[in-house]
């Protein structure tokens, strides 16, 4: 391996611009190229912003139950590995320094779904404690993940794009032409008249991985599941603490520190069923609330094995790093930090082969 590759990430989202991170640490030279105006406003813009260990299970598998448990105990190592990782990064950007609340809440509809989802839980070696309180859950009956975090993951993006550039990494935005073309020695990518040529090239696309793949040839097995969030200010009254996921509906009410966001669900062609739920679930609040400032829909890149795809394709030099389902902000760094000792160091996973 040469002492200072040149990297070309495809992407630069929550995976993209952690995977290019990781690999600057090493001493590699990337270039990131982002078909939007800006990093992170793709899948990252509007998540609920849980950083959840807790969540792990994959959503909307076909799998046997067996596969289930496999991919789940598989992701679950990551994020926590992952957590800790972006505990040190979040520290050193400055951010979400006046949160002091950790941990998150998952409401149900009663005391022994709670219950019998705890014991779940416990069976995965995931602690969680029944809470039913006014404010933090709203009066309902929840399960308090306290080793979960959250904050904001598109001021995250926002704040490492700069740290990137700043250290040098070469972005090139409002790239929507980008064409790969396979050679003997890997991989060009043409774009505006230009060729760039690598050392390696990472599709880090999210949902959009796929189709880049499309156009060299390879069928990533991957599933686009739709999700809604819909922004709001901030109300003036007293809110819960941290994040508030409804076990029901795969949604999720997050308070951050100039507005309230709602998002999730899975299935819906709209967001009227999202504020549907939540008008159920948190009344008062939502007769607080002045007219929406956003309402935004991006696609989850779900893979079809129920853990993220990260590693080398069939072709020479082309990696991949994508498939992170709903856990995206929790697996970034976990899954940048392996991506780089894979190429820098020669480490294999066949646990997170990529499927095509």
């Amino acid at each position: 391996m040469i002492s200072s590759p040149h990297i070309l990430i495809i992407g630069a989202g929550l995976i993209g611009l952690s995977t290019a991170d990781r690999l600057m640490l090493r001493g590699a030279k990337v270039t990131l190229i982002e078909a939007r105006s800006e990093a992170g406003k793709g899948t990252s813009y509007s998540n609920s912003g849980m950083i959840h260990p807790s969540q792990a299970r994959p959503w909307a598998f076909k799998g046997s139950q067996e596969e289930a448990d496999t991919a789940f105990k598989v992701v679950h190592d990551m994020a926590e590995k992952s957590k800790h990782i972006l505990e040190e990064k979040i520290t050193s950007l400055g951010l979400f320094q006046k949160k002091t609340i950790s941990g998150c809440y998952k409401i149900y509809p009663n005391m022994d779904m709670a219950r019998h989802a705890q014991g779940l839980y416990a069976n995965d070696g995931i602690m969680s404690r029944v809470v039913m309180d006014v404010t933090a859950t709203l009066g309902h009956v929840a399960l308090h993940f306290e080793d979960d975090m959250w904050g904001n993951a598109h001021s995250y993006c926002t704040a490492l794009a700069a740290d990137l550039h700043e250290r040098g990494a070469t972005f090139i935005y409002d790239a929507t032409n980008a064409r790969m073309r396979q050679d003997d020695d890997g991989v060009t990518v043409g774009l505006a008249g230009h060729v760039f040529k690598a050392d390696h090239v990472i599709i880090c696309a999210g949902p959009q991985s796929g189709d880049v793949l499309a156009g060299l040839g390879l069928n990533l097995f991957i599933d686009k599941l739709r999700g809604f969030s819909v922004n709001f200010d901030r109300p003036n009254i007293e809110l819960p603490p941290a994040p508030l996921m409804d076990a029901t509906s795969h949604s999720a009410m997050t308070i951050f520190d100039d507005h309230i966001r709602f998002s999730g669900t899975v299935g819906q062609d709209s967001a009227r069923p999202l504020l549907r739920r939540w008008y159920e679930l948190a009344p008062d609040i939502m007769a607080a609330l002045k007219p929406a400032t956003e309402i935004w829909s991006g696609l989850r890149p779900m893979s079809k094995v129920g853990r993220p795809y990260i590693g080398p394709t069939s072709i020479k030099k082309l990696w991949v790093n994508t498939g992170h389902g709903h856990m995206g902000w929790t697996l970034s760094a976990g899954s940048a930090d392996l991506m780089s000792r894979m190429i820098m160091d020669g480490e294999t996973d066949e646990r997170f082969a990529v499927v095509t």
